[in-house]
């Protein structure tokens, strides 16, 4: 009888560890390249309802792009390309390094998980 107590006690444990695993790297890796708040002197981080009304602000010149699309000028065309990729080469970065550590997280959290099942006495399907 004290033998399942105690399995009872390490499968919660272990759940709990594979939680902690699966949640807290990603979250605080992503705060760390993300961060809520940040003071830099004169510079500042742009809050996500201000991202919001400039991507309506930016909504007429998206339209003029896609005009002179239609066209298909290759100049044009790679230009646009250009500036997209290059805007979105640093945050592509961060998210390289923060899918990583939600990989590793997750897997451990998935050996905790699997470990949990066994103390539990749980038959695998």
């Amino acid at each position: 009888m004290e033998s399942r107590k105690t399995n009872i006690f390490v499968s919660l444990g272990l759940h709990i560890i594979g939680f902690l695993l699966c949640i807290v790297p990603p979250a605080v890796c992503t705060l760390m390249y993300f961060p809520l708040w940040r003071d830099l002197g004169y510079e500042s981080c742009i809050a996500g309802g201000t991202a919001l009304l400039l991507a309506l602000c930016i909504i007429p010149l998206y339209k003029m792009i896609r005009r002179g699309l239609i066209t298909f000028s290759s100049y044009l065309m790679w230009l646009v390309l250009f500036l997209l990729f290059f805007t979105l080469s640093r945050i592509a970065e961060q998210m390289t390094v923060i899918s990583l550590v939600g990989f590793v997280g997750n897997l451990l959290g998935a050996v905790c998980f699997h470990f949990a099942k066994k103390a539990k006495g749980v038959k695998e399907q």
